[in-house]
């Protein structure tokens, strides 16, 4: 029932703006004998509201779907990092955290182009 919060958003936003869009050419169909240029801004002014509008509940979805990812993968490189079961994962362990620290020092500007390619083909 709760899982996949994010598409369930996602879907119930198209179902909505369908639903909004419909309801908007009833209720202007049903206005034209009186008015014909009130019916007509009416259905074309309700289908863009509710267009507009499911922007906004998609787009929550969206965020939701994308955090759940984002947790995912933190999740599991957390739980590799974490849990070396023997000395190549150690290895691999402190590779990755050389790897990280030399990126940071990149990313600050703190080293060059060519110092940072020469950190990462040196070996400790």
């Amino acid at each position: 029932m709760f899982d996949n919060i994010g598409g369930k958003f996602k879907g119930f936003a198209m179902a909505l703006f369908f639903i909004e869009a419909f309801g908007a050419c009833i209720a202007g169909f049903a206005l034209v004998e009186k008015s014909n240029g009130i019916s007509l801004l009416l259905v074309l002014a309700g289908i863009l509201v509710a267009w507009i509008s499911s922007w906004f509940l998609y787009g929550f979805g969206e965020i939701i779907c994308k955090l759940s990812e984002i947790e995912q993968n933190t999740h599991d490189d957390q739980r590799r990092i974490e849990a070396p079961l023997n000395r190549n994962e150690t290895q691999t362990r402190d590779d990755y955290d050389r790897r990280q620290k030399i990126e940071k020092l990149r990313a600050k500007g703190l080293i060059t182009e060519e110092e940072y390619q020469q950190a990462l083909t040196k070996k400790q």
